[in-house]
């Protein structure tokens, strides 16, 4: 199959010696940038609708905010999913695997836990007593199955 029947006139030396200086695409706005008011020469912030300077008052009502320059995204609102490997004695369970998730309760970031053995929702359950490591939380699912996450030296989550 014949695409083109033109010689290339291509040769690297028609290539330019200094490379190119790669940047960020789009450059910054001047509305992303901090600004400096007119009246009393210290920073402005944004509001909501304009520029405001929290020394003297001095709003600028000609330029406008454009929303977030950066959202910041937390464990929570990732909504990450962590994959827990068993760590207990039993070798029957090793490859037995459940699955985690944080979520907002009231003002505290608390597991969702998922039942490794009948997949169901599992819900927060009392140590019972016991002394338990002061890191280890303890779950319960409808059917009886009760898993403990607890956290490694190395930062990872297991259960047992």
């Amino acid at each position: 199959m014949v695409i083109a029947d033109r010689v290339s006139t291509f040769t690297p030396a028609a290539l330019p010696v200094q490379p190119t200086r790669v940047t960020s695409y789009p450059d910054e706005t001047e509305q992303a940038k901090p600004k400096g008011c007119r009246r009393c020469g210290t920073r402005m912030y944004k509001g909501y609708d304009e520029f405001k300077c929290v020394m003297c008052g001095y709003a600028d009502y000609q330029s406008h905010p454009t929303g977030y320059e950066h959202r910041t995204t937390n464990i929570v609102s990732s909504a990450t999913r962590f994959v827990v490997r068993y760590i207990g004695d039993s070798h029957v369970l090793d490859q037995t695997l459940t699955h985690a998730r944080l979520v907002r309760l009231n003002n505290r970031a608390v597991y969702e836990v998922t039942c490794p053995f009948c997949k169901q929702e599992m819900e927060r359950s009392s140590l019972s007593g016991k002394r338990s490591n002061v890191r280890e939380e303890r779950f319960k699912c409808e059917i009886g199955h009760r898993v403990s996450l607890i956290p490694g030296q190395n930062g990872s989550l297991g259960w047992k």
